[in-house]
Protein backbone atom coordinates (compact mmCIF):
# COMPACT_ATOMS: atom_id res chain seq x y z
CA UNK A 1 0.00 0.00 0.00
CA UNK A 2 1.32 3.84 -0.61
CA UNK A 3 1.06 4.22 3.29
CA UNK A 4 3.37 1.58 3.93
CA UNK A 5 6.05 3.56 1.73
CA UNK A 6 4.76 6.97 3.20
CA UNK A 7 5.67 5.90 6.87
CA UNK A 8 8.87 4.09 5.50
CA UNK A 9 9.69 7.20 3.87
CA UNK A 10 9.29 9.50 7.13
CA UNK A 11 11.20 6.70 8.95
CA UNK A 12 13.89 5.40 6.63
CA UNK A 13 17.24 6.44 8.76
CA UNK A 14 15.33 4.17 11.58
CA UNK A 15 17.08 1.27 9.85
CA UNK A 16 20.55 2.51 10.23
CA UNK A 17 22.23 3.37 12.94
CA UNK A 18 23.34 6.54 12.91
CA UNK A 19 27.10 7.06 13.46
CA UNK A 20 28.21 9.07 17.11
CA UNK A 21 30.86 11.05 14.49
CA UNK A 22 29.17 13.52 12.20
CA UNK A 23 29.20 12.77 8.36
CA UNK A 24 30.90 14.67 6.05
CA UNK A 25 29.50 17.68 4.24
CA UNK A 26 29.69 16.19 1.02
CA UNK A 27 27.81 13.38 2.10
CA UNK A 28 24.19 13.80 0.19
CA UNK A 29 22.79 10.81 2.26
CA UNK A 30 23.72 12.55 5.40
CA UNK A 31 21.19 15.53 4.22
CA UNK A 32 18.38 12.76 3.39
CA UNK A 33 18.53 11.30 6.48
CA UNK A 34 18.08 14.77 8.38
CA UNK A 35 15.32 15.23 5.78
CA UNK A 36 13.74 12.07 6.23
CA UNK A 37 14.07 11.56 10.10
CA UNK A 38 12.42 13.09 13.29
CA UNK A 39 14.37 15.24 14.88
CA UNK A 40 15.84 14.25 18.51
CA UNK A 41 14.58 16.29 20.54
CA UNK A 42 10.95 17.27 18.95
CA UNK A 43 7.76 15.37 18.17
CA UNK A 44 7.38 12.22 15.55
CA UNK A 45 7.33 14.73 12.15
CA UNK A 46 10.32 14.93 10.23
CA UNK A 47 10.80 17.50 6.72
CA UNK A 48 9.48 14.67 4.96
CA UNK A 49 6.20 14.76 6.51
CA UNK A 50 4.98 18.00 5.07
CA UNK A 51 7.13 18.23 2.16
CA UNK A 52 8.06 15.99 -0.99
CA UNK A 53 11.36 16.98 -2.72
CA UNK A 54 9.54 16.75 -5.90
CA UNK A 55 5.80 16.39 -7.06
CA UNK A 56 4.32 13.88 -7.80
CA UNK A 57 6.20 11.49 -4.82
CA UNK A 58 4.92 8.17 -4.08
CA UNK A 59 1.22 9.27 -4.93
CA UNK A 60 0.93 11.97 -2.47
CA UNK A 61 -0.09 14.86 -1.71
CA UNK A 62 1.28 16.78 1.59
CA UNK A 63 0.85 19.65 2.82
CA UNK A 64 4.13 22.21 2.24
CA UNK A 65 5.19 22.75 -1.12
CA UNK A 66 8.12 20.55 -2.64
CA UNK A 67 11.46 21.05 -1.25
CA UNK A 68 13.50 20.42 -4.36
CA UNK A 69 13.86 24.48 -5.45
CA UNK A 70 14.05 25.64 -1.37
CA UNK A 71 17.16 26.72 -1.04
CA UNK A 72 16.45 29.07 -4.70
CA UNK A 73 13.60 30.93 -3.08
CA UNK A 74 14.35 34.69 -1.94
CA UNK A 75 12.04 34.57 0.89
CA UNK A 76 10.63 32.24 2.79
CA UNK A 77 6.97 31.80 4.80
CA UNK A 78 4.74 34.16 2.56
CA UNK A 79 7.83 36.75 2.91
CA UNK A 80 8.33 36.84 6.66
CA UNK A 81 11.22 34.82 7.03
CA UNK A 82 14.68 35.67 4.57
CA UNK A 83 17.30 33.19 5.79
CA UNK A 84 17.10 29.62 5.04
CA UNK A 85 17.88 28.28 8.05
CA UNK A 86 15.65 30.90 10.19
CA UNK A 87 13.02 29.04 7.92
CA UNK A 88 13.69 25.51 9.18
CA UNK A 89 13.88 26.98 12.67
CA UNK A 90 10.67 28.23 12.11
CA UNK A 91 9.62 24.32 11.14
CA UNK A 92 11.67 22.84 13.89
CA UNK A 93 9.88 25.04 16.83
CA UNK A 94 6.21 25.55 15.71
CA UNK A 95 5.69 22.40 13.65
CA UNK A 96 8.30 19.60 15.30
CA UNK A 97 8.09 20.56 18.34
CA UNK A 98 11.77 21.26 18.95
CA UNK A 99 14.70 23.66 19.71
CA UNK A 100 16.82 25.78 16.65
CA UNK A 101 19.49 24.84 15.00
CA UNK A 102 22.54 27.14 15.36
CA UNK A 103 24.69 28.48 12.12
CA UNK A 104 27.38 25.29 13.00
CA UNK A 105 24.84 22.53 13.62
CA UNK A 106 25.87 19.71 11.83
CA UNK A 107 22.09 18.91 11.06
CA UNK A 108 21.90 21.95 9.56
CA UNK A 109 24.75 21.48 7.83
CA UNK A 110 24.10 18.30 6.22
CA UNK A 111 20.37 19.47 5.15
CA UNK A 112 21.31 22.92 3.75
CA UNK A 113 23.94 20.96 1.69
CA UNK A 114 20.93 18.54 0.52
CA UNK A 115 19.08 21.10 -0.22
CA UNK A 116 21.65 23.53 -1.82
CA UNK A 117 22.68 20.56 -4.27
CA UNK A 118 19.92 19.86 -5.67
CA UNK A 119 17.94 23.02 -6.17
CA UNK A 120 18.08 25.22 -9.36
CA UNK A 121 19.65 28.63 -9.93
CA UNK A 122 16.62 30.43 -9.04
CA UNK A 123 13.13 30.41 -8.03
CA UNK A 124 10.12 32.27 -7.27
CA UNK A 125 9.04 33.01 -3.85
CA UNK A 126 6.02 30.59 -2.55
CA UNK A 127 2.49 32.04 -2.00
CA UNK A 128 0.79 29.97 0.66
CA UNK A 129 -2.96 30.64 0.60
CA UNK A 130 -4.25 30.33 4.10
CA UNK A 131 -8.11 30.28 4.00
CA UNK A 132 -11.04 30.12 6.40
CA UNK A 133 -13.05 27.29 5.82
CA UNK A 134 -16.18 27.79 3.58
CA UNK A 135 -19.25 28.57 4.83
CA UNK A 136 -21.39 26.45 3.48
CA UNK A 137 -19.53 22.80 3.77
CA UNK A 138 -22.40 20.86 2.22
CA UNK A 139 -22.66 18.77 -0.66
CA UNK A 140 -19.63 17.19 -0.19
CA UNK A 141 -19.26 13.40 -1.94
CA UNK A 142 -17.76 11.13 0.18
CA UNK A 143 -16.29 8.11 -1.79
CA UNK A 144 -14.42 10.77 -3.08
CA UNK A 145 -13.78 12.08 -0.09
CA UNK A 146 -12.03 8.83 1.06
CA UNK A 147 -9.72 8.87 -2.23
CA UNK A 148 -8.94 12.57 -1.56
CA UNK A 149 -7.94 12.07 1.97
CA UNK A 150 -5.80 8.51 0.85
CA UNK A 151 -4.29 10.72 -1.74
CA UNK A 152 -3.35 13.53 0.89
CA UNK A 153 -3.98 13.16 4.81
CA UNK A 154 -3.30 9.29 4.34
CA UNK A 155 0.48 10.58 5.29
CA UNK A 156 -0.27 11.08 8.60
CA UNK A 157 -3.20 9.45 9.11
CA UNK A 158 -3.06 6.31 7.23
CA UNK A 159 -4.88 5.26 4.02
CA UNK A 160 -8.34 4.81 5.62
CA UNK A 161 -7.89 7.26 8.36
CA UNK A 162 -6.52 4.26 10.83
CA UNK A 163 -3.73 5.97 12.61
CA UNK A 164 0.26 6.20 12.66
CA UNK A 165 2.44 7.65 15.13
CA UNK A 166 1.97 10.93 13.11
CA UNK A 167 -1.83 11.15 13.83
CA UNK A 168 -4.23 9.54 15.27
CA UNK A 169 -7.23 7.16 13.79
CA UNK A 170 -10.51 10.00 12.01
CA UNK A 171 -12.42 7.40 10.51
CA UNK A 172 -15.81 5.76 11.67
CA UNK A 173 -16.14 9.22 14.49
CA UNK A 174 -19.00 10.93 12.81
CA UNK A 175 -16.25 13.95 13.16
CA UNK A 176 -18.53 17.13 13.30
CA UNK A 177 -17.71 19.10 9.82
CA UNK A 178 -16.92 22.38 11.12
CA UNK A 179 -14.52 20.98 13.50
CA UNK A 180 -12.60 18.88 10.65
CA UNK A 181 -12.68 21.93 7.92
CA UNK A 182 -11.33 23.86 10.43
CA UNK A 183 -8.14 22.04 11.53
CA UNK A 184 -7.90 21.48 8.41
CA UNK A 185 -7.84 24.94 7.20
CA UNK A 186 -6.24 26.41 10.19
CA UNK A 187 -4.32 24.22 12.65
CA UNK A 188 -0.80 25.04 13.25
CA UNK A 189 0.50 27.17 16.23
CA UNK A 190 -1.66 30.20 17.26
CA UNK A 191 1.57 32.14 18.51
CA UNK A 192 3.15 31.77 14.74
CA UNK A 193 6.05 33.88 14.15
CA UNK A 194 5.18 33.64 10.70
CA UNK A 195 1.73 32.42 10.01
CA UNK A 196 -1.56 34.75 11.38
CA UNK A 197 -4.63 33.46 12.97
CA UNK A 198 -4.09 29.89 13.30
CA UNK A 199 -5.68 28.15 15.83
CA UNK A 200 -3.55 25.77 17.61
CA UNK A 201 -2.03 22.41 17.17
CA UNK A 202 0.64 21.22 14.92
CA UNK A 203 -1.20 19.32 12.64
CA UNK A 204 -0.23 21.23 9.02
CA UNK A 205 -2.87 23.18 7.50
CA UNK A 206 -4.02 23.26 4.15
CA UNK A 207 -3.49 25.97 2.38
CA UNK A 208 -6.26 26.64 -0.72
CA UNK A 209 -3.09 26.26 -3.25
CA UNK A 210 -2.72 22.74 -1.53
CA UNK A 211 -6.50 21.65 -1.05
CA UNK A 212 -9.54 23.16 -2.67
CA UNK A 213 -12.93 23.75 -1.13
CA UNK A 214 -14.55 21.09 -3.31
CA UNK A 215 -12.03 18.31 -2.12
CA UNK A 216 -12.89 19.91 1.50
CA UNK A 217 -15.99 19.46 0.92
CA UNK A 218 -15.49 15.68 -0.24
CA UNK A 219 -13.22 15.24 3.08
CA UNK A 220 -15.35 16.53 5.37
CA UNK A 221 -18.33 14.56 4.04
CA UNK A 222 -16.45 11.16 4.33
CA UNK A 223 -15.26 11.83 7.72
CA UNK A 224 -18.59 13.03 9.27
CA UNK A 225 -19.61 8.80 8.55
CA UNK A 226 -19.75 7.23 12.02
CA UNK A 227 -18.80 3.41 12.37
CA UNK A 228 -20.43 0.68 10.26
CA UNK A 229 -22.39 -0.80 13.10
CA UNK A 230 -22.33 1.95 16.30
CA UNK A 231 -23.68 -1.35 18.47
CA UNK A 232 -21.01 -3.30 17.60
CA UNK A 233 -18.81 -0.25 18.58
CA UNK A 234 -20.68 0.15 21.57
CA UNK A 235 -20.83 -3.50 22.99
CA UNK A 236 -16.63 -3.76 22.15
CA UNK A 237 -16.06 -1.45 24.32
CA UNK A 238 -17.88 1.77 23.40
CA UNK A 239 -18.43 3.52 26.53
CA UNK A 240 -15.89 4.99 29.06
CA UNK A 241 -17.17 1.99 31.45
CA UNK A 242 -15.83 -0.21 28.82
CA UNK A 243 -11.91 0.53 29.19
CA UNK A 244 -11.34 2.54 31.78
CA UNK A 245 -11.95 1.48 35.60
CA UNK A 246 -14.58 3.65 38.11
CA UNK A 247 -11.03 5.74 38.33
CA UNK A 248 -10.41 6.06 34.74
CA UNK A 249 -6.87 4.46 34.80
CA UNK A 250 -7.01 2.45 31.38
CA UNK A 251 -5.40 -1.23 30.22
CA UNK A 252 -3.10 0.19 28.12
CA UNK A 253 0.83 -1.03 28.80
CA UNK A 254 2.16 1.10 31.65
CA UNK A 255 5.69 2.88 31.27
CA UNK A 256 5.87 3.83 35.51
CA UNK A 257 3.77 7.07 35.54
CA UNK A 258 1.07 5.35 38.34
CA UNK A 259 4.02 4.06 40.72
CA UNK A 260 3.32 6.36 43.48
CA UNK A 261 3.12 5.43 47.17
CA UNK A 262 -0.62 3.59 47.88
CA UNK A 263 -1.09 5.89 51.28
CA UNK A 264 0.11 8.95 50.85
CA UNK A 265 0.12 11.85 53.18
CA UNK A 266 -1.79 15.06 53.24
CA UNK A 267 1.55 17.51 54.21
CA UNK A 268 1.44 19.90 51.41
CA UNK A 269 0.23 23.43 51.50
CA UNK A 270 -1.17 22.75 48.65
CA UNK A 271 -3.32 19.92 48.93
CA UNK A 272 -6.87 20.84 48.31
CA UNK A 273 -5.53 23.50 45.19
CA UNK A 274 -7.69 23.03 41.55
CA UNK A 275 -7.00 23.71 38.44
CA UNK A 276 -9.46 24.09 35.69
CA UNK A 277 -8.71 22.33 32.37
CA UNK A 278 -9.33 24.67 29.42
CA UNK A 279 -10.47 22.78 26.28
CA UNK A 280 -8.33 23.05 23.48
CA UNK A 281 -9.24 20.20 21.52
CA UNK A 282 -11.03 16.67 21.74
CA UNK A 283 -13.44 18.22 24.09
CA UNK A 284 -11.42 17.59 27.13
CA UNK A 285 -12.80 18.77 30.74
CA UNK A 286 -12.91 19.04 34.18
CA UNK A 287 -11.52 20.20 37.63
CA UNK A 288 -8.27 18.76 38.96
CA UNK A 289 -7.82 18.52 42.59
CA UNK A 290 -4.82 17.54 44.23
CA UNK A 291 -6.04 15.61 47.07
CA UNK A 292 -2.98 14.57 49.09
CA UNK A 293 0.80 14.60 48.49
CA UNK A 294 1.33 12.60 45.31
CA UNK A 295 -2.39 12.42 43.85
CA UNK A 296 -4.33 14.60 41.62
CA UNK A 297 -7.87 13.66 40.62
CA UNK A 298 -9.91 15.20 37.41
CA UNK A 299 -13.61 15.52 38.80
CA UNK A 300 -16.10 14.82 35.68
CA UNK A 301 -13.23 14.30 33.31
CA UNK A 302 -14.32 14.73 29.29
CA UNK A 303 -12.13 13.71 26.36
CA UNK A 304 -13.68 12.06 23.40
CA UNK A 305 -10.70 9.15 23.35
CA UNK A 306 -8.96 10.51 20.27
CA UNK A 307 -5.18 10.79 19.41
CA UNK A 308 -2.01 8.99 19.19
CA UNK A 309 -0.70 8.58 22.63
CA UNK A 310 -2.43 10.84 25.56
CA UNK A 311 -1.95 11.05 28.94
CA UNK A 312 -2.40 13.49 31.97
CA UNK A 313 0.54 15.19 32.05
CA UNK A 314 2.28 17.32 34.85
CA UNK A 315 4.65 20.38 34.28
CA UNK A 316 5.91 23.17 35.81
CA UNK A 317 5.26 26.40 33.84
CA UNK A 318 3.33 25.18 31.41
CA UNK A 319 5.68 23.36 29.75
CA UNK A 320 4.72 19.80 29.60
CA UNK A 321 7.43 18.93 26.57
CA UNK A 322 9.36 18.82 29.50
CA UNK A 323 6.39 17.12 31.48
CA UNK A 324 6.18 14.03 32.59
CA UNK A 325 2.90 11.55 32.80
CA UNK A 326 0.94 10.30 35.70
CA UNK A 327 -1.65 8.18 33.98
CA UNK A 328 -1.31 5.41 31.17
CA UNK A 329 -2.53 6.33 27.82
CA UNK A 330 -5.94 7.39 28.09
CA UNK A 331 -7.00 6.54 24.07
CA UNK A 332 -10.15 4.44 24.15
CA UNK A 333 -13.32 4.08 22.20
CA UNK A 334 -16.47 6.16 23.12
CA UNK A 335 -13.66 8.15 25.78
CA UNK A 336 -14.67 9.42 28.95
CA UNK A 337 -18.39 11.70 29.66
CA UNK A 338 -18.01 13.14 33.24
CA UNK A 339 -15.70 10.43 35.19
CA UNK A 340 -13.45 10.74 37.93
CA UNK A 341 -10.08 10.07 36.57
CA UNK A 342 -7.04 9.68 39.07
CA UNK A 343 -3.66 10.17 38.69
CA UNK A 344 -0.48 9.79 40.41
CA UNK A 345 2.90 11.24 40.38
CA UNK A 346 6.26 9.19 39.80
CA UNK A 347 8.14 8.13 42.60
CA UNK A 348 10.74 10.63 41.82
CA UNK A 349 8.09 13.63 41.55
CA UNK A 350 7.23 15.34 44.18
CA UNK A 351 4.28 18.61 44.26
CA UNK A 352 7.58 21.34 44.13
CA UNK A 353 7.54 19.55 40.43
CA UNK A 354 3.45 20.23 39.74
CA UNK A 355 2.16 23.70 38.83
CA UNK A 356 -0.30 22.56 36.55
CA UNK A 357 -1.64 19.52 34.30
CA UNK A 358 -2.53 18.58 30.99
CA UNK A 359 -4.06 16.13 28.38
CA UNK A 360 -0.95 15.95 26.21
CA UNK A 361 -0.62 14.25 23.04
CA UNK A 362 3.19 12.92 23.58
CA UNK A 363 4.22 11.79 20.20
CA UNK A 364 2.86 15.22 18.37
CA UNK A 365 3.59 17.60 21.51
CA UNK A 366 -0.18 18.64 21.39
CA UNK A 367 -1.79 20.24 24.39
CA UNK A 368 -5.48 18.68 24.40
CA UNK A 369 -6.62 20.95 27.49
CA UNK A 370 -4.80 21.95 30.66
CA UNK A 371 -4.64 24.13 33.39
CA UNK A 372 -2.49 25.62 36.47
CA UNK A 373 -3.27 24.96 40.00
CA UNK A 374 -4.85 27.64 42.36
CA UNK A 375 -6.12 27.72 45.79
CA UNK A 376 -9.76 27.54 45.93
Amino acid sequence: MRSSFAVALVWMSLANACSSQAAPIDDDAAGRRVYGQPVDDGNTFSCATCHALEEPADDYRRPGHPLGDAAARPSWKNGAVHDLREAVNTCLVEWMNAQPWSADDPRWLDLEHFLVTRAPESAGAIDIRIVDPPDDLSGGDPTRGRDVFDGACAVCHDEGGTGTQLAPAVAGLALDPSYVATRVRTSGRSDSAVYEELTGGVMPFWGADRLTDDELRDIVAWLAQGAVSDDATSEEGGSEDDGASESGATDGPSDGATTGEADCPTTDSRVGWVAELTTNFHGVGGLAEIVDDCTVVVHDFTFDGNGIDVRLYGGVGGDYDAGYPMTDDLVQPGGYDGILLEAVLPADRTLDDLEGVSVWCVDVGVDFGSGSFHPP
